[in-house]
């Protein structure tokens, strides 16, 4: 039964080749494109993380320093207010 189709096909598929290699053109890509395109997915990619511990560290600090400064505040209000009564 394959065989039968090869022979049926076969005129109908060298007529659709035919009309279709007339009606598209090859494509010519640019060679530098191309070249930079193979290194681009062939290189592995240098890649540099930066190293955020010094910045945590400053926040941290400030983070305490501001809630010092908070509590601080607070215990002198309350008080302020309880000698006020």
């Amino acid at each position: 039964m394959n065989n039968e189709l090869k022979k049926i096909g076969s005129p109908y598929l060298s007529n659709l080749e035919s009309k279709l290699s007339q009606l598209l053109q090859p494509v010519r890509p640019n060679t530098e494109f191309v070249n930079t395109l193979k290194g681009k997915l062939t290189q592995v990619p240098s890649i540099v993380v930066e190293n955020t511990k010094r910045g945590s560290k400053y926040l941290f600090v400030g983070l305490g320093v501001l809630m010092g400064i908070a509590a601080i505040w607070l215990i002198g209000k309350s008080n302020k207010e309880d000698s006020e009564e």
